[in-house]
């Protein structure tokens, strides 16, 4: 397992770096911080962040200062190949604020070549200011990954503060990707991330999240079948606690025909949380043989807790396939007195059931069993106490 970030590692150049993101500008300098009134974010408290206190001013933005990055020239690939990425990166990344904020904003891109195998990433975000940052997860034609990655923000003071992300996972032609994407963030930060997966002919990615932390929270997850046989599976399991929120917007894109898409998340929410899961799977006019799933499953372990699930597909093919399920409710109570009859006591009762309601979403994911028992104990952590 590599854990080096500097093997098969690429930084692009300063000059490519700055002449990339002169080919956002247009776009760039359209958008706006979003208000609460917009769809995607009327769950989300935007309009209430104090931007002055996250030492963040929309208004004094650079979109050109570049650390002056130098290329790793050890990297297999080739500039056709990179100058393939980039155009990927400038079609697809949603014309979303914050995803374009940390393209124009990141100091450096990277390019991550990952290798037949297994492959182990650990990211730090460190200190009080807002960190913007930009990585792309290439893999090539005919391999098999899976990815680990640690994703951690590491802060010492009571300050709030703020990170915005951009992440790509490209899976080329007949490849298989899985990742294992594990998210820590500290009770005083706000996260705004977008994760983008592009699926090409004959791949299978699939990718499991676990977040873990944070006060305030934002997700957008854009995945794109875009050849025939493609399959995306996207999967994971969310536990808050104190007045933590998460806000998790998912979407399916389907282009070609025979595509193969699922999206099962579950979310256990306790104290004052609250957790937002929006699906929508999209499937436009004349495809043919497309199958698409999304569920979404939550539990609340306290009456002060919130969980929402909104389901949408925008289906406007014919010949396709397509399910959607969500519930949100507290412990079953006639499984609870059972336990509760067989000798067990309240506590070992509701653990058991609160375990047997993500572990199965846990053990299913192709990593060791030394790993799923991490995520479970990062997961108990969270809920030890709940009530």
């Amino acid at each position: 397992m590599n854990s080096s970030l500097e093997k098969n590692r690429l930084v692009l150049s300063k000059e490519k770096h700055i002449s990339f993101k002169n080919s956002l500008l247009e776009i760039w300098n359209q958008l706006e911080i979003p208000k609460d009134s917009e769809e995607s974010w009327r769950k989300f408290p935007i309009g209430s962040v104090d931007w002055k206190e996250l030492q963040f001013d929309p208004k004094e933005i650079s979109t050109t200062n570049t650390s002056a990055a130098k290329e790793n020239k050890d990297s297999t690939l080739d500039e056709e190949t990179i100058e393939s990425i980039l155009a990927d990166i400038l079609k697809y990344t949603p014309k979303e604020y914050f995803a374009f904020l940390s393209l124009v904003t990141a100091p450096k891109y990277e390019i991550f070549l990952l290798e037949e195998g297994e492959s182990f990433f650990s990211f730090a975000e460190e200190g009080d200011k807002p960190n913007h940052t930009v990585r792309i997860f290439y893999l090539q034609k005919g391999r098999t990954n899976k990815t680990q990655i640690q994703l951690q923000n590491i802060h010492d003071s009571e300050n709030l503060h703020m990170c915005s992300a951009l992440d790509f996972f490209i899976s080329e032609d007949s490849s298989y990707l899985e990742i294992l994407d594990m998210e820590t963030s500290d009770l005083d930060l706000y996260r705004f991330r977008n994760i983008c997966i592009l699926s090409h002919s004959d791949s299978h990615t699939k990718y499991h999240y676990y977040p873990i932390g944070g006060f305030r929270s934002k997700l957008f997850l854009d995945a794109h079948l875009l050849g025939k046989g493609a399959e995306v599976t996207v999967d994971g399991v969310s536990a808050l606690g104190g007045r933590n929120l998460k806000d998790l917007d998912m979407e399916m894109f389907h282009h070609a025909d025979f595509t193969t898409s699922k999206i099962s998340y579950k979310a256990i929410v306790t104290d004052k949380s609250h957790h937002i899961f929006t699906g929508n799977l999209i499937i436009p006019p004349n495809l043919k043989k497309v199958t698409a799933h999304q569920e979404s499953f939550n539990l609340s372990l306290n009456k002060k807790a919130r969980a929402e699930a909104n389901p949408k597909l925008e289906v406007l093919a014919e010949d396709v396939s397509c399910t959607h399920g969500a519930t949100v409710g507290d412990i079953d109570e006639e499984q609870y007195f059972y336990l509760l009859s067989r000798g067990l006591t309240p506590e070992e009762s509701k653990s058991l059931l609160v375990t047997a309601f993500y572990g199965e979403t846990i053990h299913s994911i192709g990593f060791s069993e030394e790993i799923k028992l991490s995520l479970e104990s990062r997961i108990r952590e969270i809920l030890v106490g709940a009530k």
